[in-house]
């Protein structure tokens, strides 16, 4: 009987990350500026390594196969929103960009002699804690492209 729950409740976190990652990739939120394409292949490889680990490592019965097909067609439909909405994906989140210099304000942080201009300072603590997640790079995307590789080839290994 626990085994069973396990695998009830497993399933279920795996349609629900599914799920959301279906949502991200469509922008159903309708955030303004958001996923970034980094972030969203990250979030596909992820849910696709979870989903192929979760099925060779746990034991399935009739229901939480079939929620295991909804996160599968979930994760269909998040590839499919990836691959469409690709070219207007931004390709980071607008962590990279740097606000202009004004004439007021220099890039060593001094103001020049006799230009009244404005300081630009550090963030404080406060605004760096309130900060978004930062983006996964290129090695982040290859590692988990190398794990779901690393688990496909496995599942075909147990067969």
């Amino acid at each position: 009987m626990p085994i069973s729950l396990i695998s009830w409740l497993v399933a279920g976190v795996l349609a629900v990350t599914c799920l959301a990652v279906a949502r991200s990739a469509w922008n159903l939120g309708e955030r303004a500026p958001g996923i970034s394409r980094m972030a969203l292949l990250s979030g596909l490889l992820d849910a696709a390594a979870t989903a192929a680990l979760f099925r060779l490592a746990l034991p399935w019965s009739a229901g939480t196969t079939l929620l295991w097909v909804l996160a599968m067609a979930a994760l269909a439909v998040a590839v499919a929103g990836a691959v469409i909405r690709w070219p207007e994906l931004p390709s980071h989140a607008g962590l990279l960009d740097f606000e202009e210099s004004g004439p007021g304000t220099t890039e060593s942080g001094s103001p020049e002699p006799g230009s009244g201009g404005t300081l630009r300072t550090k963030p404080s603590r406060k605004a760096k804690k309130k900060s978004t997640k930062k983006e996964p790079g290129r090695t982040a995307v290859a590692v988990r492209a190398g794990v779901l590789a690393a688990v496909v080839v496995l599942s075909f290994a147990v067969g």
